[in-house]
């Protein structure tokens, strides 16, 4: 178990040695949020938050509806 443990570890260690050294003396970190990403931003793909807020806000071109106890 030892003999494939080792090498198990060895891997992991090296990976994450890269990742370090990507992250301290690379460039910035990327940015995952998807506001921040000018492509999605192009074909109006917004977070989650955002579209709620579109959602929620009235529409300029809704109809306004009938009351039911209002005689037609």
């Amino acid at each position: 178990m030892l003999e494939s443990l080792l090498p198990a570890l060895l891997i992991i260690a090296i990976a994450l040695l890269f990742l370090c050294v990507r992250l301290f003396w690379g460039k910035r970190f990327p940015k995952t949020h998807v506001d921040s990403s000018p492509h999605l931003a192009r074909r109006g793909i917004h977070c989650a938050r955002t579209q709620d807020r579109e959602a929620r806000t009235p529409s300029p071109h809704r109809v306004a509806e009938r009351r039911k106890d209002s005689p037609r």
